[in-house]
């Protein structure tokens, strides 16, 4: 049987997948110098063709790894971002419900105290000054302390 490749020599499966089927190729003379010099690297006895299939078995792996490696960073990118907004939806809705709670306490005690807005207006500015000193967080034993005049 003649073993020269064709599209229906590539359909028969009755050719085992391992049988070395003849083609020609061209290459220029640069390929075929590149090639006997991985023969010698190699120091092997490979044949040209065994170093050409090789390097078709290496590309073929190569090309179907970054198609995978596309492939599976979208999934994963499509994963975490699905996540990520999930949480910013979360942190959102928890950041309203304290700003709720916030202003509810912060009109209960403007109430109570009777605070006029001249007040207020010298409570929020020391309080902003506060935060911005300390970067954030607040010791309540240090607010306790201060006296009323800060505020006066």
């Amino acid at each position: 049987m003649d073993s020269v490749v064709n599209s229906q020599r590539l359909s028969d499966s009755s050719i085992d997948l391992n049988e070395k089927l003849r083609t020609s190729i061209y290459l220029k003379k640069d390929a075929y110098l590149k090639i006997d010099s991985l023969i010698k690297l190699t120091g092997t006895n490979q044949s040209r063709n065994d170093i050409i299939e090789s390097a078709i078995d290496f590309y073929f792996g190569y090309s179907t790894s970054q198609h995978n490696q596309d492939y599976l960073c979208g999934v994963f990118g499509s994963k975490i971002e699905g996540l990520v907004n999930n949480l910013a939806t979360r942190i959102s809705k928890s950041n309203f419900r304290n700003a709720v709670e916030s202003d509810m306490i912060t009109r209960m005690l403007a109430t109570v105290f009777e605070i006029d807005r001249n007040k207020y207006d010298k409570l929020r500015a020391k309080a902003i000054q506060d935060v911005k000193r300390m970067n954030g967080s607040i010791d309540i034993l240090e607010a306790v302390n201060e006296s009323e005049e800060d505020i006066r």
